[in-house]
């Protein structure tokens, strides 16, 4: 399985998520990951059942009072490949000479997850990892979406664990890698990474947020975390677009302030090539808080989640001043019939069928992750395609002068690879795992074999960030079938492998206009000193605030709704008070405490 050109949330390599509005990006882990409480409270049971097989491996080395970094390294990079180019000032995964060190003959169980043409019996990259590294693995398979994470909190229950887990694209948040790693149920993987995995060492050397972010309150590190530092997926949660074509025929600039947008959209409204369905501003039902979001970030610094540190105080950003003004002008834009009413109900196939419309896109903004958001064939090749006529809109500067716009500074990687406490040989295990951060092993898992699916550079070919190209895929090559995987193993993917993809000569891949529409955000993203990471809690805090933050969250959605359609009225103090107050009445001071509390742990 390759990568496909369009990143939804079933295609491979994009480094992409499915649209989402602001809030729903970092629930408790109760909530979020949908196991449940009934797989924690069988800890202790599971443990039970691990001992009575014949007991753990061991907690990886060390004991909690063990110092990350501290263990020498016992394992040498290979050699580097000769041949390979890199860009200038290169950041990330090398192409080195592997040799193999398992023994052949021992079978070690991993789950992994499975999607339609996936067998791993057959599949050319799960060959290509037996093959580098001497291991064998038999994979216990789950499926994508609720049924899989169903069968893993069966696993968890009953206590019969294999060696290890994939557990990428969300099967476990960092708080649930946490609880479970303290309560016995995965080993510690820090000091085995310090010594036997020198790839995977070399990525925390290059890049240290990858291992503090990972880190588990109590000091250890249980999963591996594989790196996913996608540039454009920066600005994934509040990327807007819209219409050129109309934008050309009525002979504007591109808007730099709300006060030209406004003008704009007043123009929008008397142009003849609209037909009676067109709207000049929508979304979908889902994403309408990531629309809203975008434009609020011309009223004040503004986070997808609603929050942003102020002074070291993390703040809920819904019940400031300064986001009030920004609702009020929303409103306004709903009264003057700018905003379509019915992106509170709109389905993601009736935004398509505007975008895709015969005679060019009937709608002239919308917000899209990406270009597939709104388009069902998106070919940025072909300049009549919905995905060459929509582009990108920067943020636009507010009537205080305020020009911000969301940026995801710690969205670089997640917790992929966890060690079971039944496993017998760590270290095996966590040298499986490292030898997949070299780089023409993690370029297989998403692009299939060297040959077929991609090749190393030319000199002069450039990437997706203009500069040196590393590898380049072969045209034709994602219609190979099961040849590589998806996101939820050991991967290395830095921005500079990222961007190492060569850029084609009319491509349909619509990573090079993904790239240049962050490059637009980036002048006006918010400080990194502003933005909360993703916090681990404990065990009672995620069972606290998992709840109270799908209420506030509930209450907000529900809100810009009403705002929308005039049930409330921000300009209204009364109705402003009601809304700012039942945020408190759901908790949100204890939202806050747990949260500052659990980012002091952090900081």
């Amino acid at each position: 399985m390759t990568a496909p050109t369009d990143p939804t949330p079933s295609l491979p390599g994009s480094g992409t998520v499915p649209d989402q509005a602001p809030g729903t990006t970092r629930r408790g882990f109760l909530a979020r990951a949908g196991l449940g409480g009934a797989a924690l409270v069988a800890g202790s049971g599971a443990l039970a059942a691990c001992s009575d097989s014949g007991g753990s491996g061991g907690d990886g080395g060390g004991g909690a009072d063990y110092e990350q970094g501290s263990a020498p390294l016992q394992v040498e990079l290979g050699p580097e490949i000769e041949g390979v180019l890199y860009p200038e000032g290169y950041q990330g995964p090398r192409a080195r000479q592997l040799e193999p060190f398992g023994d052949g003959e021992t079978t070690f169980t991993i789950l992994g997850r499975t999607i339609p043409d996936l067998d791993y019996s057959t599949n050319y990259y799960a060959g290509l990892v037996e093959e580098k590294t001497g291991v064998k693995v038999e994979y216990l398979e789950v499926p994508l979406g609720e049924d899989g994470q169903t069968k893993v909190n069966a696993i968890l229950s009953a206590g019969d664990l294999p060696d290890a887990m994939m557990t990428g694209m969300s099967l476990f948040s960092t708080s649930q890698v946490a609880v479970y790693g303290q309560q016995g149920l995965f080993q510690p993987v820090d000091q085995l990474i310090d010594e036997h995995a020198p790839h995977i060492r070399e990525m925390f050397e290059t890049f240290p947020d990858m291992r503090s972010l990972f880190t588990s309150p109590d000091g250890r590190m249980y999963a591996v975390p594989s790196m996913n530092d996608c540039y454009h997926c920066k600005i994934g949660s509040v990327r807007t677009w819209y219409n050129t074509d109309w934008l050309t025929e009525v002979g504007a600039e591109v808007p730099q302030t709300l006060d030209d947008f406004d003008a704009l959209l007043a123009e929008w409204k008397g142009l003849p090539s609209r037909t009676s369905s067109s709207q000049l501003v929508t979304t979908t039902s889902d994403t309408v808080t990531s629309l809203f979001t975008f434009f609020l970030g011309s009223f004040l610094e503004i986070s997808a989640d609603s929050r942003l540190l102020r002074d070291g105080k993390v703040t809920w950003l819904p019940t400031l001043d300064e986001y009030r003004e920004g609702m009020i002008w929303i409103q306004e834009q709903f009264s003057k019939g700018h905003f379509d009413t019915a992106m509170f109900s709109a389905t993601e196939d009736q935004i398509k069928r505007l975008a895709d419309a015969p005679e060019g896109p009937q709608l002239g903004v919308t917000y899209g992750n990406s270009q597939g958001s709104f388009s069902s064939a998106a070919d940025p090749s072909d300049p009549r395609n919905p995905a060459a006529i929509m582009v990108p809109l920067p943020p636009m500067e507010g009537p205080r002068g305020v020009r911000t716009t969301d940026w995801e500074w710690y969205s670089i990687g997640s917790p992929n690879f966890v060690i079971t406490s039944s496993c017998q040989d760590p270290v095996t295990m966590i040298r499986w795992a490292d030898y997949q951060f070299e780089l023409s092993l993690t370029t297989a898992m998403g692009r299939g074999q060297e040959g077929p699916g991609w090749v190393w550079a030319g000199e002069g070919t450039l990437g997706i960030d203009g500069e040196q190209a590393v590898y380049e895929v072969v045209p034709g090559s994602t219609e190979l079938k099961n040849t590589g995987w998806w996101e939820w193993g050991p991967y290395y993917k830095s921005m500079g492998q990222r961007h190492g993809e060569a850029v084609q000569e009319g491509t349909t891949s619509i990573e090079p206009s993904l790239y240049e529409s962050a490059a637009a955000y980036e002048p006006y993203r918010i400080a990194k000193e502003s933005k909360i990471p993703e916090l681990a809690f404990d065990l009672d805090q995620s069972a606290e605030i998992g709840e109270i933050e799908a209420n506030l969250n509930q209450h907000l959605t529900q809100s810009f709704a009403n705002f929308g359609t005039g049930k409330a009225d921000a300009s209204k103090d009364a109705d402003w008070t009601a809304f700012v107050e039942t945020f408190s009445s759901m908790g949100l001071e204890r939202y806050l405490e747990i949260t500052q509390s659990a980012y002091d742990a952090q900081a």
